[in-house]
């Protein structure tokens, strides 16, 4: 495949090399000499594989689709966060997942679940300045964007808050909500099993019980819940 290629699918480098499995530990870096911008990130078609690419510091960050327990409870998450936007009242606001976001001249990135102000129809990509919420939800191939470059980099585009989804096996994970202070993100509340909690670093306070999103995941939860 020609480097043209690639730079159109990045998602290709993983398929280039035979012995890179595209599995929940794979993640790869296609550089350009002087490297991406986020416009030409913007520009990128589709991955046909269903592959998220994002721009770090100029270079493709590859990834490969998260799996379906990540999917599933990120779409509940998102759910519980947009309809909450309704009730109070924030309807200039909405919860999606998958929308690119344009963090700056070299940083593009698609988080799990975006709160933004409503974007025109069609689009795949807001600027940051109409991001209010940014969700990561930590998996084996993102623990370090998740951890440190992605938040970094949100908060020195200013979006006021940012929460870190941290899966445990086999129990609901723990869902760490930080409030943008002086430019750097500080802690507000940890909302982890068994203990529910309204969540004030958000748009509006969002009540949180992981317990029961966790639940319906597996079909364990009361009908009506």
């Amino acid at each position: 495949m020609s480097d043209l290629a690639l730079a159109r699918h990045p998602g290709a480098i993983l398929a280039k090399d035979p012995g890179r499995e595209a599995d929940a530990m794979t993640s790869a870096t296609w550089r350009h000499p002087d490297r991406y911008t986020v416009d030409e990130w913007a520009d990128l078609d589709p991955d046909p594989n269903g592959l998220r690419v994002e721009l770090i510091d100029g270079a493709f960050s590859v990834t490969p689709a998260p799996a379906v327990a990540h999917q599933r409870f990120g779409d509940r998450l998102c759910n519980l966060i947009d309809e909450t936007l309704w009730q109070q009242g924030r309807r200039e606001l909405c919860a999606v997942t998958g929308i690119g976001v344009r963090v700056a001249p070299t940083f593009g990135f698609v988080p799990d679940i975006a709160v933004i102000r409503n974007p025109p129809d069609g689009a795949v990509a807001v600027p940051v300045s109409d991001l209010v919420l940014a969700v990561e939800i930590v998996s084996p191939s993102t623990r370090k964007q998740d951890r440190m470059v992605k938040p970094a980099a949100y908060a020195d585009a200013g979006v006021p808050y940012y929460w870190r989804v941290e899966p445990e096996k086999g129990q609901p994970p723990t869902v760490v909500c930080f409030e943008l202070v002086d430019g750097t993100y500080v802690e507000r509340v940890a909302v982890g099993p068994g203990e529910p909690a309204t969540i004030a670093a958000a748009p509006v306070p969002i009540t949180l019980d992981v317990d029961k999103l966790y639940a319906r995941l597996f079909g364990k939860g009361k009908p009506g819940r």
